[in-house]
């Protein structure tokens, strides 16, 4: 077992005393005054002309359909900006990992980044499990750790220099609670979640929001209904939910379950408005779910944080064209891979050649950052709830008969 201590990676601010003095026939000088000037030691990772950083993620096995589009997009715009010349001259390496969607790799490659390579900065690390079994890690050693692909709430409490980006669970359950109050004027609602960290989280917001609504009576307890995420029958729940007659369902699961959920609702008939995570925003998703449930589908809402009309997604769509010419498919994967790394480098413009840990951190507790595919991103005064402002997409077909996400309000925050 390796035996790791901090080894310097705390770095900090050195100060060099400046003293002018003049030799004069016994007597002092008084026209020298000391003067301070400070100097600022680079973190490990950062030279004059590189900034060397690491990420952690699935990219083989059953999972890499998620992975491969992430990193693609994030690979894209960090070569547009060393193909632009860097910031402030210095290029960015990025060193990946493949935790393969397990806590253990995931722990093993942290460690591997932090100690071994010694990167300045964890910048989109992607999968909740592996996030939460690497937290203690980035906690202890205080890294810049900027963008994790999880929405778990724990990471808007987990210190100073973590820098959520995504919308938490918790939050977006909230949010959930205001659409189905304001948009569909619920009197009756219905949640299915998964049962673990994503869905309990989700469920909690959602009941929290009612509450701050003035509506906890639309969500009853035995209106709370649970399923495993690896569960495959979803009869009972679907049922149970049925027999409560919501006017509104909330399914707060993933892909996996949400797609069986679906599959149950169409079997049953069951047709009123859903909404479910952002998680599931996705074109996979809606290839993954139609098949099984190709006419309850159109009533499922989806909640959603990437700003995805055209003229933004130019410049990605641009990059992954020039660096990735192979990929034909753009999905909400690559583009949040894309706005993992241009938060790290808008924090990266922001420090200059502060570039020691505290002064990174520094100058992303100073950033509001509103000119990416993000509707805004801000730390300022502590703040680490990452994206507040989300919008709800309906699925519905196109002129050429497929599913797509069709935008139907405007980007809000629960207030």
């Amino acid at each position: 077992m390796r035996n790791y201590s901090k080894k310097g990676l705390s770095l900090a601010f050195i100060f060099v005393l400046l003293f002018s003095m003049t030799a004069c026939s016994g007597e002092k000088s008084t026209s020298g005054k000391a003067k301070e000037k400070e100097k600022v030691e680079l973190a490990q990772g950062v030279t004059k002309d590189s900034v060397k950083i690491g990420t952690i993620g699935v990219q083989s096995g059953a999972l890499a359909f998620i992975g491969t589009p992430y990193f693609e997009g994030m690979e894209a715009y960090l070569n547009k900006v060393n193909d632009d010349g860097g910031v402030n001259g210095r290029k960015i390496e990025l060193v990946k990992k493949d935790d393969e969607f397990k806590p253990d790799k995931a722990v093993q490659a942290m460690e591997s980044l932090v100690y071994d390579d010694k990167v300045f900065a964890v910048v989109g690390q992607l999968g909740t499990p592996g996030v939460m079994a690497t937290e203690s890690i980035v906690k202890d050693e205080g890294i810049p750790a900027v963008y994790f692909g999880s929405g778990a709430k724990q990471l808007t409490k987990s210190g100073e220099n973590f820098f959520p980006v995504q919308p938490n669970y918790y939050y977006e359950g909230k949010l959930m609670a205001k659409y189905a109050v304001e948009e569909f004027k619920a009197k009756n609602v219905v949640v299915i979640y998964q049962n673990d960290d994503v869905g309990r989280d989700g469920v909690e917001g959602f009941a929290e929001g009612l509450k701050e609504l003035g509506k906890s009576g639309l969500l009853k307890e035995e209106g709370k209904l649970a399923v495993g995420a690896a569960d495959t029958d979803f009869t009972v729940p679907v049922q149970k939910a049925k027999s409560l007659n919501p006017d509104v369902v909330i399914v707060y699961s993933l892909a996996g379950a949400t797609t069986g959920i679906l599959k149950e609702f169409e079997k049953v008939n069951f047709n009123v408005p859903m909404i479910t995570t952002y998680s599931n925003a996705d074109a996979s998703f809606l290839a993954l779910a139609a098949p099984g449930a190709p006419n309850v589908i159109e009533n499922l809402h989806v909640m959603g944080w990437v700003d995805a009309k055209p003229e933004k997604l130019k410049p990605l769509m641009d990059a992954m064209a020039k660096y990735f010419p192979n990929q034909k498919v753009i999905n909400a994967y690559t583009m949040a891979g894309w706005v993992a790394a241009e938060t790290f480098v808008a924090g990266l413009k922001e420090a200059g050649d502060n570039l020691s840990w505290e002064g990174y951190i520094k100058a992303m507790n100073g950033l509001t950052f509103t000119d990416g595919l993000a509707p805004e991103i801000s730390y300022v005064k502590g703040k680490r709830e990452g994206v507040t402002k989300m919008a709800l997409s309906k699925v519905t077909k196109n002129d050429k008969g497929a599913f797509i996400f069709e935008l139907k309000t405007d980007y809000t925050e629960f207030k």
